[in-house]
Order: structure tokens, then C-alpha cells, then sequence
């Protein structure tokens, strides 16, 4: 029987075919899945986030007597599967683990429970291979080749386009470590963020401004979860297969408005540093200096408090939404000539 995938199932079949989330080899099954929850374990190798295959009802009542599938993602054969298993899980219990105690005010918790009626895991007999590694997608194993002459990578991880903090991050990275992977997130699926191919051409243009051979930009494959700590562990763990040595976790990573502490990414990561085998880099967030016309995470002069201007993406896209212009130092001009309102998913 045929299976089409969604965007959010597909994208991590392919990071799971190809040890983007390795240890990960499969999507969990019902131990697995405890265990990541319990323990953060699986194997007895670090792992923070549960990759699953969810099902919704209808779905679950199209393919529960069928003990093989073809997952198909839009004309395109993805795999050939068998040996399906499935299980189910209190989905209370995963919100107020991944998410807190507030889990049931998270918005990313309720799409969760409508998508995910029941969990799959299955035996992956075939792998059309093509097909598992799309255009725009490079694998951790292609990356390393390009990378074997350097001592030092660091890392960066967005789902936006990059503003002036961004390309402050960039270079200080550049300068400590000599190494520079920006690997922008690309999946985007709430009204208002910005689009893939906005988010790539810009990231790919900032990339430049450094004018260094050992600076790159590819796309990180996946979407947003709004995880916090957890999501931002998973991401350290994606950098560290990529071959970096060193992963920048910003002060709300992977969160979502104010649902997490500021920080609390940082604190988790940093804490879980030696379980992640990557260096995590935990500093303050940049800012704007109106006095000094400057951007930094820490002004010299004490009395400068009152001039900070704080950069963000939400700042931005309120500049977009009333078209108004944007502040050269909240974003570069030669960014912010290449978004506009079409940019943005309506």
C-alpha cells in the first residue's frame, strides 16, 4: 500500500537515513521512546528528543491491517517498509516532559496531540536512495569530505534571516575559531515566519560577507519542534555529526515566545556538554549600543544600560508587516533589500 508522507515525517526519514541524528537509526519504537523521555537515553548513548513516527486516526484506520508499506513523498519513492509496530503513549506524559508543567499552554503540545492519535515503528526494507538525498540537501558524511583540513569548526544554528546580531555572531566565531558552519533551519510551517528560500539566499549572502574558504552554508533539513533545552541539546547533537567541535546555542533556542526561561537552552546544553561531544558556547545575547554605535554582548561603559537597543527577528517582521524600513542597525542593507511582505508565509 501506498503512504504519503507529510513535510515533518519525510525530512525525518532523511536525516535518519542519514545519521543526522545519530545514534538515531530508525524513528523510536515504545522503549526507545520511555527511555529518551526517562532518561534522555537511548542505547546508553545520549539522546535528547524523540524522533517518532506519529500517526492520526484516519490514517492509523487506512494502514492498521497492512504489514507492508511504499512511503511515497509527493511523486517520489521514498521507501519500502515492514514489520509495523504499533504503540501508543500518554501524550500528558510526553508535553510534561519535553515541555514542562506548562506543557498543555505550549502550542507546538496541542498540534502534537491532534497529529500524533498513534506512534509507529516499522523495519525500513528498502531505501531508494535518489530519493533520500534531496537537491538542496548535503549529508553529514558529503560535509566531512569538505572539511578534513580543519582543526576547528564552529557552529550556528537559525530559522531566520540574519540580522545584525546574527553576522556579529558570525564573526566572532570566525575570528576564535577559525571555522565557521552556518546551517540555517529550513521547514518553516507558522504563518508569518519566513520562507525556505528567503532564509537560505540571505544566510548564503551573509555567508560571503566573511570572505573566507572555511566558512559554509548549507541547509539543516528539518522544523521547528519549539522545544527549548531539549530541542536545543538535539540540535548540538546534529552540529557534532556534521563534524563541528563547537555549537553557539542563542538565549531562547529553539523556544518558543516566553514559554522558556531566557537562558535556560544554554544552562541545559552546557550542563549535558560532555554527554553532547561538542563544545557549547553559552554567551549573552548582542545588543546595540546607541552611544557607542556598536554591537556587542557586553559595553564596557556601565552607564550604558539605558542605551540598549535589543535586535531581534520579531522586530523585524513588525518593520516588514508595516512596511516600514528597516534600521541599517537592526540589519544589513544589502539583507534587508532582499526581503519584503513576499517573504513572509501568508
Amino acid at each position: 500500500m501506498d503512504f504519503k508522507l507529510n513535510y515533518k515525517q519525510y525530512s525525518d526519514f532523511i536525516n535518519i537515513a542519514n545519521n543526522v541524528f545519530y545514534p538515531l537509526k530508525n524513528f523510536v519504537n515504545k522503549k526507545e521512546f520511555i527511555s529518551i523521555l526517562e532518561k534522555q537515553k537511548i542505547k546508553n548513548k545520549f539522546f535528547p528528543f524523540p524522533i517518532f513516527f506519529g500517526l492520526n486516526k484516519n490514517q492509523f484506520n487506512k494502514i492498521k491491517k497492512k504489514d507492508k508499506l511504499i512511503f511515497f513523498y509527493k511523486s517520489k519513492k521514498i521507501a519500502i517498509i515492514d514489520n509495523l509496530k504499533f504503540y501508543s503513549l500518554s501524550t500528558k506524559k510526553i508535553g510534561r516532559k519535553i515541555y514542562g508543567k506548562k506543557f498543555q499552554n505550549h502550542p507546538y503540545f496541542k498540534i502534537f496531540s491532534k497529529d500524533n492519535y498513534i506512534f509507529l515503528n516499522f523495519n525500513i526494507k528498502k531505501k531508494f536512495k535518489h530519493n533520500t538525498e534531496p537537491d538542496n540537501f548535503v549529508s553529514p558524511s558529503k560535509f566531512k569530505k569538505k572539511i578534513k583540513y580543519i582543526k576547528y569548526l564552529s557552529s550556528f544554528h537559525s530559522r531566520n534571516v540574519p540580522h545584525a546580531a546574527h553576522q556579529w555572531i558570525h564573526k566572532k566565531l570566525l575570528i576564535k575559531y577559525g571555522g565557521l558552519l552556518i546551517h540555517p533551519l529550513i521547514g518553516q510551517y507558522q504563518k508569518g515566519e519566513y520562507k525556505d528560500s528567503i532564509i537560505m539566499e540571505t544566510n548564503i549572502k551573509a555567508s560571503k560577507f566573511l570572505k573566507n574558504n572555511k566558512v559554509f552554508c548549507i541547509p539543516f533539513l528539518s522544523y521547528p519542534r519549539y522545544g527549548g533545552p531539549l530541542e536545543a541539546a538535539l540540535h548540538a547533537i546534529v552540529r557534532r555529526n556534521y563534524g563541528c567541535t563547537h555549537f553557539w546555542v542563542g538565549r531562547d533556542h529553539a523556544g518558543y515566545k516566553n514559554f522558556f526561561s531566557k537562558y535556560q537552552s544554554q544552562r541545559y546544553c552546557k550542563t549535558n556538554q560532555r554527554k553532547l561531544g561538542i563544545n557549547i558556547i553559552s554567551e549573552r545575547e548582542p545588543f546595540f549600543c546607541k552611544k557607542h554605535n556598536i554591537i556587542t554582548n557586553k559595553c564596557k561603559n556601565k552607564n550604558c544600560e539605558n542605551n540598549k537597543i535589543l535586535i531581534s527577528g520579531t522586530k523585524i517582521r513588525k518593520y516588514l508587516l508595516n512596511k516600514n524600513k528597516i534600521p541599517n542597525y537592526l540589519m544589513s542593507k544589502k539583507i534587508s533589500r532582499l526581503i519584503n511582505l513576499n517573504s513572509l508565509i501568508r
